[in-house]
C-alpha cells in the first residue's frame, strides 16, 4: 500500500491532475484506503503542509499537490503584498496558509474557524511556516450574534471539514458543541482593517447568513468573494441562487462559476449544481 501511494503521489504532483486519473487514484487509494496511514509532512507551494492521508482535503494535497487550484489561482490574481484577506471557515489553514503568503509580513489576514480540532492544527500550521500576519478567530459567522449549536468533527474525521451550524429545532448529531457567532460586520470592524481584498467562505450551506451580516463590510470595501455552492446543502442558512443573485447584483457584482480551466460567467437560471463562485466588483 506505501508503494502505491509514494508511486500515485509522485505522479500526481509531477503530472497534476489529467481527465480519468483521479479515478484510477480513488480505485487504488481512496481516503477511505489511506485511514490508517501515517500523518505527512510535506512541502507544497513553498508551504510547510501536515497532511492526514484519510481525509478529502489532505488527500487531493498528498497526491495532486493542492486542493481547489482553480480557488488558488484566483487568490494569486487579487491578493497584493501588503493586502488583507479573510478565511471565513479556515479549516486546517490550506488556504490561509496562501493568503498569508501572498501577502506578506505587511499584510493581514484574518482566518476564521469554528471547530476547535481543526483551529488548533490551524495554529500547528501557521507555527511551522513562521506567520505572524494572521489572526486567528474561534466563531462561527452568522447574520446574528450570540451562541450557537456547531456541528465539529474531530480533526481525523474523514468528513472533518463539513462541520457546520446547528439550526435551532433540529437534532444534534454527535460531536455538536457550543460556540460563540459573530456577523461579518462587527468582525471587521473590530479588527480595525483599512482595506479588505479577499474573502473567501466555506461554511457548509450557511453562506446566505455570512452575507446577510457582512452588508456593511462588502459594500465598504468591495472585496473580491470567493465562496462554495452546493445545491445539496445550498438552503441550510435559508439562501438560495435567486437571493444571492441579488444581493450581489445589488452590490454590483458580477458572479462566476469556477470551472476547471476558467471561469463561466453565471447569468439568469444557469447556477450551477456545485461549485466555487467568484464574486467580482464592478466598477
Amino acid at each position: 500500500m506505501v508503494d502505491s501511494v509514494q508511486l500515485l503521489a509522485w505522479l500526481g504532483n509531477r503530472f497534476g491532475k489529467p481527465r480519468g486519473f483521479e479515478r484510477i487514484v480513488r480505485w487504488f487509494a481512496s481516503p477511505e484506503k489511506c485511514g490508517d496511514l501515517p500523518e505527512l509532512r510535506l512541502v507544497r507551494d513553498g508551504l510547510i503542509f501536515l497532511a492526514r492521508p484519510g481525509v478529502q482535503v489532505d488527500w487531493h494535497v498528498l497526491f495532486f499537490g493542492t486542493y481547489e487550484p482553480g480557488v488558488r489561482r484566483i487568490f494569486r490574481k487579487v491578493l497584493p503584498m501588503g493586502g488583507v484577506a479573510l478565511d471565513i471557515g479556515a479549516n486546517v489553514g490550506w488556504h490561509t496558509l496562501l493568503m498569508a503568503s501572498l501577502v506578506g509580513s505587511s499584510g493581514r489576514v484574518l482566518a476564521v474557524e469554528a471547530n476547535p480540532f481543526l483551529r488548533q492544527r490551524l495554529y500547528d500550521h501557521l507555527c511551522l511556516n513562521h506567520f505572524r500576519q494572521v489572526d486567528v478567530m474561534p466563531y462561527a459567522v452568522a447574520d446574528t450574534e450570540g451562541m450557537m449549536e456547531f456541528y465539529a468533527p474531530a480533526l481525523n474525521d474523514p468528513n472533518s471539514g463539513n462541520g457546520h451550524v446547528v439550526e435551532p429545532g433540529l437534532a444534534f448529531p454527535s460531536g455538536t458543541i457550543h460556540v460563540e457567532a459573530r456577523r461579518l460586520d462587527a468582525i471587521t470592524s473590530a479588527s480595525g482593517i483599512e482595506r479588505l481584498d479577499l474573502i473567501k467562505i466555506d461554511v457548509e450551506g450557511f453562506e446566505w447568513r455570512v452575507f446577510r451580516g457582512g452588508e456593511e463590510t462588502i459594500a465598504k470595501f468591495r472585496p473580491h468573494v470567493i465562496f462554495e455552492y452546493d445545491r445539496k446543502s445550498g438552503s441550510r442558512g435559508g439562501g438560495s441562487p435567486e437571493l444571492i443573485s441579488e444581493f450581489f447584483r445589488a452590490q454590483r457584482y458580477q458572479l462566476f462559476a469556477i470551472r476547471r480551466n476558467r471561469a463561466q460567467a453565471i447569468e439568469g437560471g444557469s447556477w450551477p449544481q456545485s461549485a466555487e463562485i467568484w464574486a467580482v466588483p464592478v466598477c
